[in-house]
């Protein structure tokens, strides 16, 4: 078989393949911050992270793909689009990467300033759902994670009880102390 050939073979396959995909779900991944801007007109919200960072991210209502969404988690929200209380801590559900993000829905966190620590897993019960870091200042922390605990991986969102982090894993926590413990409210890994 001569290069053009097999060449122009290669090019038929890749097309008849093309055309036999089925088109996937979106994968929902989070972010956490202030709304400290909504912007009905653009269909915009604005968050701001404890650095400083701002981050846009466009709010498409008429053309949201199909997605795949924790249950537990969606129940809590509420749809980007009707989402409006600026100045709220929030955890803001999306799809997509860089300028093209698009938000599917936001988690108020109320008014209660949560608690930010960075570290390395040291242990994960699976059975308590209790992940266990070394902090950044070396302490170690035991922290408490749910069925309402939003943990962003780099495959997408899952809640606190299907989380299954690895020893050594790198995670970021914002969390409550509550009744004398730390309480999980939103936990990333690195993608």
């Amino acid at each position: 078989m001569t290069y053009q050939a097999a060449r122009l073979l290669l090019a038929g396959a890749v097309l008849a393949a093309g055309c036999c995909v089925c088109p996937g779900q979106e994968v929902i991944h989070a972010l956490t911050g202030v709304a400290t801007s909504v912007d009905n007109t653009a269909h915009t919200i604005t968050l701001t992270a404890s650095d400083g960072t701002e981050t846009i991210i466009k709010d498409d209502t008429k053309n949201h793909p199909s997605y795949a969404f924790d249950k537990s988690l969606q129940a809590d929200t509420t749809s980007s689009s009707a989402f409006d209380k600026q100045g709220d801590p929030v955890i803001l559900f999306y799809f997509g990467d860089g300028w093209q993000r698009r938000a599917v829905a936001v988690k108020d966190l109320g008014q209660t300033p949560l608690k930010l620590t960075t570290g390395q897993v040291l242990h994960w019960d699976h059975h308590r759902h209790v992940v266990t870091i070394r902090a950044a200042d070396g302490s170690k922390q035991n922290f408490q994670l749910d069925d309402k605990t939003v943990v962003d991986t780099p495959m997408g969102v899952v809640n606190g009880d299907h989380f299954d982090p690895q020893n050594g894993d790198q995670v970021s926590i914002r969390y409550l102390d509550k009744d004398g413990g730390n309480e999980a409210v939103f936990l990333s890994q690195p993608l």
